[in-house]
């Protein structure tokens, strides 16, 4: 499926990824599969040509900033940065996130139980089932709607106190998103 509204660079990464990987077995094991996803960024960075510039992502690198590009450059490109992160622990991470989920939903059914099941089942005692659903996915809606305007409001905040930095961020935010 095409996307057309998509930005060029994540259109030609996709290309890439379903060109490179396309009549390669799935690996092994993590080593073999450590192996071909370096393999992939330096054929995508180095050696294919993207189709709407007829450049390598490096040639356009150079062409830009008038300069080899070193590993991972922190300009705005169609370079793809990649590095193995060494102290990362795939184990490690699941457990925290489980444990992160786990007690997010023991919260969610405290709040649940404590604030919102008795007024909410006297008002849907008549409703019928579509009905109580309804209400209670526009209660997560709106829950979810009040978080994010609350977090808007910190990130105004946060702009008002140091302007330049924020807009520094926003400029470079949407120069990435520009070049997608």
């Amino acid at each position: 499926m095409k996307d057309n509204n998509q930005r060029p660079a994540m259109r030609e990464f996709e290309m890439a990824w379903q060109e490179f990987f396309k009549n390669k077995l799935k690996p092994k094991n993590d080593e073999e599969e450590k192996k071909e996803q370096e393999e992939f960024h330096h054929w995508y960075n180095y050696v294919r040509k993207q189709s709407d510039t007829g450049k390598t992502p490096a040639e356009m690198y150079k062409e830009i900033y008038g300069k080899e590009p070193h590993k991972n450059p922190s300009e705005v490109s169609r370079m793809m940065n990649f590095e193995w992160d060494k102290d990362y622990n795939e184990d490690f991470e699941d457990e925290n996130f489980n444990e992160a989920h786990k007690q997010a939903v023991e919260i969610s059914h405290e709040i649940f139980e404590k604030d919102i099941w008795k007024n909410v089942k006297s008002e849907l005692k008549d409703a019928t089932k579509r009905e109580a659903y309804q209400s209670m996915f526009t209660l997560g809606f709106l829950t979810y709607m009040k978080i994010m305007d609350e977090e808007m409001a910190d990130l105004k905040e946060k702009a008002k106190q140091n302007p330049k930095e924020f807009e520094e961020t926003i400029g470079k935010f949407k120069q990435i998103m520009d070049e997608k």
